[in-house]
């Protein structure tokens, strides 16, 4: 028996709340005033974090939450649509793009080297590119137009949102949280366009090279 698909307001809600994540993404930039720093003490441990941006990370792990709870209801609901996995990329990236700008620009600024700010350029540029190129790839091989889900997106995702978080809380940036989400982004943006390419059954949830198998076009003989 075929399932029943969402219908009405509800076959709606997953695409709201992207929306809500996109349009959140556009107002972290208001959400840096100094008014609403605060200086945050740990208890039992004896340290306080100094001008910790309480509203802005509040907000920033809000737009978080809304990043598995759109999918969640997608799949849930049976509501996924070609829009919808475009506008829940649309949202992953500007939330990463923005949090990590505003926190080279805005938190650790003062104590940013020019040699780190470019290499965080680089790596912006690398995270769109993939969004970019593996799009056009399933929509040419596939005539689909969402991205792959692989474990090493998902770890360079993860890696990004909690690092973006730590980065507000302590005001710096560790040398090797950026040369780590470089090297797994690089490697999944390969890892997604090579599936891609030469995958005959194209799988959004496709774990990645190493992790699951699948039938290559090479494969398949006339």
């Amino acid at each position: 028996m075929e399932e029943l698909r969402a219908s009405g307001l509800k076959k709606h809600v997953p695409n709201l709340i992207s929306c809500i994540r996109i349009i959140g993404a556009f107002a972290l930039p208001f959400l840096t005033w100094k008014s609403w720093e605060i200086n945050f003490p740990l208890p039992f441990i004896g340290k306080t974090f100094s001008n910790v941006p309480i509203v802005w990370i509040i907000v920033y792990l809000i737009l978080l939450g809304t990043d598995k709870l759109d999918g969640t209801l997608a799949r849930k609901l049976k509501a996924e649509t070609g829009l919808g996995a475009a506008l829940d990329s649309v949202g992953d990236v500007l939330v990463l793009v923005m949090g990590a700008t505003l926190c080279f620009v805005r938190f650790v600024g003062d104590n940013l080297e020019a040699w780190q700010f470019w290499l965080y350029v680089g790596m912006m540029a690398v995270t769109v590119f993939n969004k970019v190129l593996v799009f056009i790839l399933a929509q040419i091989y596939h005539g689909k137009g969402n991205m792959v889900h692989t474990y090493f997106q998902k770890l360079f995702a993860a890696s990004c949102y909690v690092g973006i978080f730590f980065w507000a809380l302590l005001r710096t940036i560790p040398e090797w949280s950026i040369y780590f989400m470089l090297a797994v982004n690089i490697y999944a943006t390969i890892d997604e366009s090579i599936y891609c390419v030469r995958t005959v059954e194209y799988n959004v949830d496709f774990k990645g090279h190493g992790l699951e198998k699948y039938k290559k076009r090479e494969n398949i003989t006339g």
